[in-house]
């Protein structure tokens, strides 16, 4: 009960630094209002492990964050093998104001309905859910998504509606929230806090215009990130017909965006059609390979015990996953925990797959597994 009331008391505050927010927004004007903003923004998110920001503070995250020695850089493998995803984290302070700054922006701006990512009561499984049962699914990713948005493409929208924000104010966020790209260009940072919500605002005006070219072919559109999906019950995806040049005028001459040719698909009813790695042919599922890669480690935990099962987990999972970020250590009761919640976000809680596994995780994490020898057999 107690844990519960901590919960409400929680979101209570959430609410009020949100209210707040929009309050102290209209009237927005300053560096140091925008000061204030972000403080308020802290205090929702931490509460009494809120730190004070200072004026300094802000300034200096701001004039420094331009130079790359402010960011973090290392790799993390794509699904695709051999191919690998960069990473620019910012250090600790300009994190915090971030994580502020995202919470601010995230609060005031409201993105377009078929953005699925990164915003409140949307995801992967929502977006996935507006392409079920279509006869066609076509996948196209946007190449160098973040680097794309620079930071004059920032500050000139964040001085148009609905933000009409002071050139001081639009100045300082976007300093903030850019960074020295490798290529010389002031550009988004794959990594910072603020980075996902910017994007929703940049992508706000192709958001729509792309709804409105899919409800004149009668398809449907989502857009998660840099992954773009439409679908429909008729074959209107020709290369050289109508829809896809409409749509490709938009993304690359009007929007700016690159298209990723080696990304681009389209799967009809008779193939497994996905939507950001959500299999919608008849109703969402997770690809097979995923439940028997989680029931497998669920497997060797049983037989061999925790330390075993850890060690196969380094030394097959890991390797492919995350050994490209040196400083971050994966436990195996994290991984199947986060795995089991993906699980039942997708599948549902009645789900008898979902249930079977979690009942088997929860026995182990109960009695610490079962310390014996197993076939060695079922390696991941």
């Amino acid at each position: 009960m107690k844990k519960v009331a901590e919960i409400t008391d929680r979101r209570a505050e959430v609410k009020a630094a949100e209210t707040r927010i929009h309050d102290l927004w209209s009237c927005l004007h300053t560096k140091r209002d925008l000061l204030r903003l972000v403080n308020v923004a802290l205090e929702g998110l931490y509460g009494m492990d809120a730190r004070t920001v200072t004026m300094r503070q802000l300034n200096l995250s701001a004039y420094s964050s331009l130079n790359a020695h402010r960011y973090r850089t290392f790799q993390i493998p794509k699904k695709r093998k051999g191919e690998f995803r960069t990473i620019d984290a910012p250090d600790p302070t300009l994190k915090y104001i971030q994580q502020g700054l995202n919470f601010v922006l995230q609060t005031v701006h409201t993105p377009h309905p078929a953005a699925m990512g990164f915003v409140p009561h949307r995801s992967t499984v929502t977006g996935a859910k507006v392409h079920l049962g279509q006869r066609f699914v076509y996948n196209i990713d946007l190449k160098d998504f973040f680097h794309t948005v620079t930071s004059g493409r920032l500050y000139k929208r964040l001085t148009l509606e609905p933000f009409c924000l002071d050139g001081e104010v639009a100045g300082l966020i976007t300093d903030l929230c850019c960074y020295m790209g490798p290529d010389g260009r002031n550009v988004l940072p794959m990594g910072a806090p603020t980075s996902p919500a910017v994007t929703n605002i940049i992508c706000e005006r192709m958001d729509g215009k792309l709804s409105r070219l899919a409800r004149v072919y009668g398809l449907k559109y989502s857009r998660y990130a840099d992954d773009i999906t439409f679908s429909g019950m008729a074959d209107v995806f020709a290369e050289d017909g109508r829809f896809i040049m409409s749509m490709r005028n938009i993304i690359v001459n009007e929007e700016g965006f690159t298209i990723n040719p080696e990304k681009t698909r389209l799967c009809h009813w008779g193939m497994r059609q996905e939507v950001t790695g959500i299999t919608v042919n008849s109703r969402e599922n997770v690809p097979r390979k995923y439940v028997k890669q989680l029931r497998t480690m669920i497997h060797n935990w049983e037989m061999d015990g925790h330390d075993k099962a850890q060690a196969v987990f380094e030394k097959y999972y890991m390797e492919q996953n995350y050994t490209h970020n040196p400083d971050v250590k994966h436990h195996i009761e994290n991984v199947v925990a986060g795995k089991l919640l993906y699980l039942k976000m997708v599948k549902g809680e009645t789900d008898p797959t979902y249930r079977a596994l979690d009942r088997r995780f929860r026995a182990l994490t109960e009695t610490g597994g079962r310390d014996t020898q197993g076939t060695g057999k079922n390696r991941l």
